[in-house]
């Protein structure tokens, strides 16, 4: 895994610093990561190192929790510390006020980004993806710009009160043990001649949620879906289901779509959501194998048959 250049450098020198000043600290931190609604499945944690490993900016002011409804970038915030792409290989590292340009690479576990902006640069595939020793929890951090594979991407991460808006490509592959809650993903601006989807299901094809979201792909050239099930591990099972509810979405072609029989989602259920209409051919389809339950049209209308 290749390693960024000056912001890498400066974010994690001083994280060894902070660490380095703060080692006698023995008290952690636990954070929920909302996943206690998640049917069959305890409410997962994130656990922190001590608080030295905070890495905060301090013109964006001290963490201070969001107003109610907040999505993306709190308001009120201080200014924004800048930095260039990063990877991050410190476990419990948390990541707060900060004005990325480029990506964030995860390699280490229990990171946290909060209040925080990731614009793509073109150059950058993505705005935060996991690697295979990553686990990262995201939360008031809004995506714009040019990543050329999607704003979030990889295993093991959830997000809480993400705003993903003006990509040019897709806005969040949910690889393994991945969830998306409380969150906007609308306004796409697709690359010419490229296509993007708002939500793609990877991985084997399990573990995920998607939970009370705001997702409009929108329509017209390059939108393909708002949500994609495509998992390019399929048959390699991993523990828990595919859950999808309490959504608004709109869009593409097929708004929900499993993109073909090969890439079936056995455990999976679509239950409470609202679809727009104006979906190009139609508003769901998926295997007869998920479970259907309370999805009507947004203004109380049903939905034809799968």
């Amino acid at each position: 895994m290749a390693r960024f250049g000056g912001g890498t450098r400066r974010l994690l020198a001083r994280t060894a610093l902070a660490l380095a000043t703060c080692a006698a600290a023995v008290a952690a931190v636990v954070v929920a990561t909302e996943g206690g609604t998640f049917p069959g499945a305890p409410a997962p944690t994130v656990t922190l190192a001590p608080a030295a490993a905070a890495v905060g900016c301090e013109t964006a002011g001290p963490y201070r929790a969001p107003d109610r409804g907040s999505i993306g970038v709190p308001a009120g915030l201080g200014e924004l510390c800048t930095s260039g792409p990063a990877t991050i290989s410190v476990a419990g590292v948390v990541l707060d006020g900060w004005d990325v340009q480029g990506g964030i690479v995860v390699d280490a576990p229990d990171v946290v980004v909060r209040r925080s902006r990731i614009t793509g640069d073109g150059a950058t595939p993505y705005g935060i993806v996991t690697t295979a020793a990553g686990a990262v929890r995201i939360e008031d951090v809004t995506f714009t710009g040019d990543f050329s594979e999607a704003a979030i991407g990889g295993d093991r991460w959830s997000g809480e009160r993400v705003e993903i808006v003006g990509v040019t490509h897709d806005g969040a592959r949910l690889g393994d043990g991945a969830r998306l809650r409380n969150s906007s993903v609308h306004d796409f601006a697709p690359a010419p001649g490229g296509e993007s989807h708002a939500l793609v299901l990877r991985g084997t094809g399990d573990d995920v949620l998607v939970e009370d979201n705001r997702i409009e792909l929108g329509d017209g050239p390059g939108r393909g879906s708002a949500v994609l099930l495509l998992p390019d591990r399929a048959g390699r099972r991993a523990e828990g289901p595919v859950v999808i509810r309490g959504n608004i979405l709109g869009g593409g072609r097929f708004t929900l779509q499993q993109d073909s029989p090969a890439a079936v989602v056995t455990d999976m259920s679509v239950t409470g959501n609202r679809f727009r209409r104006g979906a190009g051919e139609a508003p769901l389809r998926v295997s007869r194998r998920a479970v259907l339950d309370n999805n009507t049209y947004l203004d109380g209308g049903p939905l034809p048959p799968r």
